[in-house]
């Protein structure tokens, strides 16, 4: 019987390398076309400082005094800690702009104020100018057509941008039927709007946060009119449209990866299957014997659907499993063990808390999991 094994490859920073291409900043792009980390290049133009400041580990050859010693640093053999951080918070500012966050909900993530955040974003649009441009592009285009495309032309209607602000409407069951039934269509029409429900409507339009509408719906409803309020559903398509761009045109270049790998004569050699996808990356199926050569065809193929389109370089990372994602299940196992022997339980009581945590797993995996090496960790 022929044993089996999941080939997978994920896109590496497919969305932000996406974003880059979109907007075209070409500090951004030289940041990949240069192998660096986009990041801690974004961090280094924010603090104003160097490049290898912001890395997470020390660069290799670094000299560091620990403890009235010298040390020289290997590959990522000392953790940088406040690089790290520096790095976290411009990785946080990238994936605010991008999903839409204002500079208040980016100060509750990285723990500043408005004021610093908004410094922090003015600082990123001086550096990375074409991001800003990207991003009001993406809103002019959704005002005037109603919907935002992806670099394959995909589109993705955000018709909640064109809401009314506010709406008021009667609770009078007949008055209700008066206002929104169409006899002749037989169907549900646009509300009419008299002098008195407009007048709540402009009242509503002078609240300046959602405390102040909510005490006006409560006086509304005492004279039987029901006020509501679309600015949300509007502020969140508008939110969305360069979001929208993003994902979609991920998505996009999945598929078209799928459809290549499907198509691919070496994959086929080798009996390797498309399984299925999850989020960015792709799962392959195929023989034990052939699981090697199959991780080295897959990112190829997947970077190159992307380079006839997209000048931003990608890249992917292969694995190979048994199991999907059996080695970062194997590590939590291992990890939790850790924690409970390191609280005091004796390691039949901490097997005893694995096994109540995980009744997904049979007891042997776990036992297998905490006993065998982590090298070769097997989760049954």
């Amino acid at each position: 019987r022929t044993l089996y094994k999941l080939v997978g490859s994920d896109y590496s920073a497919q969305e932000p390398r996406i974003t880059t291409f979109l907007g075209g900043d070409p500090a951004m792009r030289a940041a990949y076309l240069e192998g660096k980390d986009l990041y801690c290049v974004i961090a280094a133009n924010i603090y104003n400082n160097k490049y290898e400041d912001n890395l997470e580990h020390y660069p290799e050859g670094t000299v560091l005094e620990l403890d009235g010693n010298k040390t020289v640093c290997g590959y990522k053999t000392h953790l940088n800690k406040e690089g790290k951080e520096r790095r976290s918070v411009a990785k946080m500012v990238l994936l605010a702009l991008t999903y839409g966050m204002g500079p208040s909900t980016l100060a509750k993530r990285i723990n500043k104020t408005n004021q610093e955040a908004q410094e922090i974003f003015d600082n990123f649009f001086k550096s990375f100018p074409k991001v800003e441009e990207l991003i009001n592009s993406s809103k002019e285009f959704l005002r005037t057509h109603g919907y935002v495309e992806d670099w394959a032309g995909r589109r993705r209607h955000l018709t909640d941008y064109f809401l009314t602000p506010y709406e008021a409407s009667y609770m009078d069951p007949d008055k209700l039927i008066a206002q929104t039934f169409n006899p002749i269509l037989g169907c549900e029409s646009r509300p009419l709007v008299d002098d008195k429900l407009t007048s709540w409507i402009n009242r509503a339009k002078t609240t300046r946060n959602n405390k102040e509408f909510d005490e006006l719906a409560k006086l509304a409803a005492k004279e039987g009119i029901i006020l509501s309020a679309n600015t949300g559903r509007i502020a969140q398509a508008e939110r969305q449209c360069l979001n929208a761009r993003i994902q979609g045109s991920a998505a996009s270049l999945t598929k078209l990866a799928m459809i290549q790998i499907h198509n691919s004569q070496e994959l086929k050699d080798i009996d390797a299957k498309l399984v299925m996808t999850i989020h960015d990356e792709v799962m392959l199926e195929c023989p034990a014997l052939y699981a090697e050569q199959a991780s080295e065809i897959l990112p190829r193929i997947m970077i190159d659907a992307a380079a006839p389109y997209i000048d931003v370089p990608m890249k992917c990372d292969p694995a190979v499993e048994s199991r999907w994602y059996c080695s970062e299940y194997a590590v939590a196992i291992q990890s939790e063990f850790k924690k409970y022997t390191g609280k005091g339980l004796t390691r039949e009581e901490a097997f005893q808390k694995l096994y109540d945590n995980h009744p997904e797993l049979p007891k042997e995996a776990i036992d297998n999991t905490i006993i065998t090496p982590a090298n070769v960790v097997i989760i049954a």
